[in-house]
């Protein structure tokens, strides 16, 4: 009986998933794992853990996927505190696995774990296949490599857009039945915890699979907010001013194929118009960043990011940033932003961009301290993207107009008129 490990990493569910997909179609027993760990890119500003909301959406994340599997008699298994290579090797030398299947990530530690865990997987004659499968495109469909991706995204969505075709999703595999119990191995298990949901929530919803098709559904079919994207994506207050698919695709509890797939679908049958090109534009920034994370590897959490050339005049002052982090710098809109995150794990893109603007054009703070705080809290935490905004905000990253500074006043003005948005988190 052929045996292999299915390692979850930021692909929590179980439809057009390649590794699970490959895993299940080749392997008469497949043991499925995942190691909750916390993957800093920058050690100097880290916070132990994840905040609360951040924790919650992955545990109900990975509840949701357990219950798939259980359905059809099989088991997540969730481990703590242990190295994800040694405990991958040794699980496979207890259960006899062969082989052992994964996502492949973009971004460098993860990147790093993954030619350690291949070069000892060799020494033990066991076979690691790395898969792609948290992007819109693979390798071989971008009409460029990767070490040629252009530095400007308009460059990039422009060739993309011309030359390239998104694959179809794949369609969710029959899983075989998987018994801990017949292998002698034990999970730590899943704690859901009892963290509230604040009412005055932006994303008022649970992490998952079923969830995550439960807000597409709501977002196109139900409400078809989606044919005025374009102009409400710039809201901060309430559920629909913007798709809020993000969290979901952070953790892959629905892919970005998937959601391509869809809009189409709506699209042909519906409606298409500027705003649902404009999810679809979204889609392309995200995917580009995680491009973008794998060319440059490292330089996407250094201080001097993708611009190396130009001198760094930012530095740390603790105080100032104990006031950003709590929402006390004296900003009605930056506090209130800041207050949001940490309350719900969410912030709306608009208040990203003048957060960070604040932070490091107004307050002269090294940008990767933000970028740590976003990276504990966020329930939509993904490192590519993640880091890449900060880079892009601080002007070290894909920016044509390096100093993008925000007047959060004249922001306050256009996007919260009504002072809606900062009465709600005063």
């Amino acid at each position: 009986m052929s045996t292999c490990i299915l390692w979850f990493r930021n692909n929590l569910r179980l439809g057009d998933n390649t590794p699970v997909a490959e895993a299940y179609s080749r392997f008469d027993t497949v043991i499925p794992v995942y190691f909750d760990e916390d993957s800093w890119h920058n050690t100097r500003w880290v916070e132990e853990g994840k905040g609360d909301h951040r924790k919650r959406f992955l545990m109900e994340s990975l509840s949701d996927l357990n219950s798939a599997l259980q359905n059809d008699s099989s088991e997540l298994l969730v481990l703590r505190g242990v190295d994800p290579v040694k405990a991958l090797l040794e699980l496979a030398t207890k259960t006899r696995a062969t082989a052992i299947y994964a996502p492949k990530e973009f971004a460098y530690n993860e990147r790093q774990v993954e030619r350690k865990l291949t070069d000892k997987a060799k020494e033990q004659g066991v076979s690691v296949h790395l898969m792609t499968e948290r992007t819109l495109y693979l390798e071989s469909d971008l009409p460029f490599s990767v070490n040629d991706i252009p530095e400007v995204f308009s460059r990039f969505r422009g060739k993309v857009e011309k030359r390239s075709r998104v694959q179809p999703p794949i369609e969710e595999p029959e899983v075989s039945s998987f018994d801990p119990f017949d292998f002698d191995l034990s999970s730590d298990g899943i704690h859901l915890g009892d963290v509230a949901q604040d009412e005055r929530s932006a994303v008022p919803f649970a992490g998952g699979t079923s969830a995550a098709w439960e807000q597409l559904d709501f977002y196109l079919w139900e409400s078809e907010h989606v044919l005025a994207y374009k102009q409400t994506r710039n809201g901060m207050v309430g559920r629909n001013y913007s798709s809020k698919f993000s969290a979901f695709l952070a953790l892959g509890c629905i892919s970005a194929r998937q959601i391509y797939d869809e809009l189409k679908r709506f699209e042909e049958e519906v409606e298409s118009n500027e705003s649902t090109y404009w999810l679809f534009f979204e889609l392309l920034w995200r995917e580009y960043f995680q491009w973008i994370a794998l060319k440059h590897g490292r330089d996407l959490f250094t201080a001097h990011g993708l611009q190396p050339e130009k001198p760094l005049k930012q530095g740390f002052n603790a105080r100032a940033f104990e006031k950003w982090t709590s929402g006390n710098t004296g900003d009605p809109l930056v506090d209130a932003n800041m207050k949001e995150l940490v309350a719900t794990g969410f912030m709306s893109n608009r208040g990203r961009q003048n957060v960070a603007s604040y932070l490091v054009h107004d307050m002269g703070i090294d940008w990767r301290a933000g970028a740590a705080f976003f990276e504990k809290y966020l329930i939509d935490y993904d490192p590519a993207s993640n880091y890449g905004n900060w880079l892009y905000n601080a002007g070290r990253g894909n920016d044509p107009r390096p100093f993008r500074k925000f007047n959060t006043k004249m922001q306050a003005e256009r996007y919260d008129p009504n002072g809606e948005f900062v009465e709600t988190w005063t």
